[in-house]
């Protein structure tokens, strides 16, 4: 622990002294810094890790790995997710020396003798920032730690970007009064960030349709009294017929269309993933639905979350709504 409190406070003075900026690039891209000759195997490890992909209807990565060699590190230390990485003792391997120079000879040697491989930090070079330097004698250390710890990189990683999204969304422009009004009629509420607008509300259908243009990105809420969804089979019925109920003017596609038991916040429900096409016209795009018994309330709520953008990344915007979703709560008796 000493060791580990002397190396951390050295390697805050390589990252000077001076008040730190805030980190720069995509919230959902990692910049991975090693030599060319590393790449292929410190990439495959890696991506085990950020495997997932959205279909859009293209598949689209939820993370971008993006790689750069050392001689760029003094370009991309502001990174707001960056990883530094080498495997062996060779300095004359560009990727090595860098790791050596950044955690000093002692705690090199650690790194490899040890079992001991991956070092975290935050705010290392900019405010808001993820740094990670892997470092291990052979492929098959480096790999057996990144198997044990790999559920909680990923969730580190999560964390972070949830983090930054929610500053984003959420800060001081939320649309409050739109929902303590949501609070007083209906007896819930979500966030609502700054140019979103309410698209439809039917109190007589218990529908409300909120979302903003360009991108596209569309949020309802739907509830019905009671538990009207007893087992899979009518959960499945209610969430596929949803939207041509609801939005009438688009239905869901059988193409990558999946639905499974889930976690929505507290509740226990289903939730279905899949693409969204227009009936009468050429659109279409990612879809999040989710369904749940709320017993507060007494009622089964369903949420469904659409984007719309042409010819461009979707998936951090599909994100977006899931946090948005997940602001989702309800007044308690």
């Amino acid at each position: 622990m000493k060791n580990l409190v002397l190396f951390m406070l050295a390697i805050l003075l390589v990252g000077g002294c001076d008040t730190k900026r805030e980190s720069i690039g995509g919230d959902n891209e990692i910049v991975v810094i090693t030599a060319p000759e590393s790449k292929q195997m410190i990439g495959s490890v890696l991506r085990a890790i950020f495997t997932d992909t959205v279909f859009t209807p293209q598949p689209e990565p939820v993370y971008e790995l993006k790689f750069a060699n050392p001689e760029g590190f003094t370009k991309l230390q502001r990174q707001t997710n960056l990883v530094i990485g080498s495997i062996g003792d060779d300095l004359t391997n560009p990727g090595t020396k860098l790791v050596h120079q950044l955690l000093g000879e002692e705690k090199f040697t650690e790194t490899l003798a040890g079992d001991q491989h991956i070092i975290f930090t935050r705010d290392q070079f900019a405010g808001n920032q993820l740094f990670m330097i892997i470092s291990a004698a052979s492929l098959i250390d480096f790999e057996k730690e990144i198997t044990a710890k790999s559920k909680w990189i990923r969730k580190t990683f999560d964390e972070k970007y949830e983090s930054r999204q929610k500053k984003y969304l959420f800060g001081s422009t939320r649309q409050k009064k739109i929902e303590k009004r949501f609070l007083s009629d209906y007896g819930w509420t979500i966030n609502i960030p700054w140019g979103w607008v309410i698209i439809k509300e039917i109190p007589d259908s218990n529908f409300v349709w909120l979302g903003r243009e360009m991108p596209y990105q569309w949020l309802s809420v739907q509830w019905e009294d009671g538990l009207t969804t007893h087992d899979s089979l009518t959960a499945a019925e209610k969430l596929w017929q949803y939207p041509e109920s609801f939005y009438k003017s688009i239905r869901f596609n059988s193409y990558k269309y999946s639905m499974m038991e889930t976690s929505f916040n507290h509740w226990s429900g289903w939730k279905a993933v899949g693409i969204w096409e227009s009936i009468e016209d050429a659109l279409g795009g990612p879809f999040v639905s989710y369904l749940f018994y709320d017993g507060i309330t007494d009622r089964t709520y369903k949420i469904n979350m659409i984007v719309h953008y042409p010819q461009k990344e979707k998936t951090v915007y599909l994100r977006q709504l899931e946090l948005i979703a997940k602001s989702f709560r309800v007044i308690e008796q």
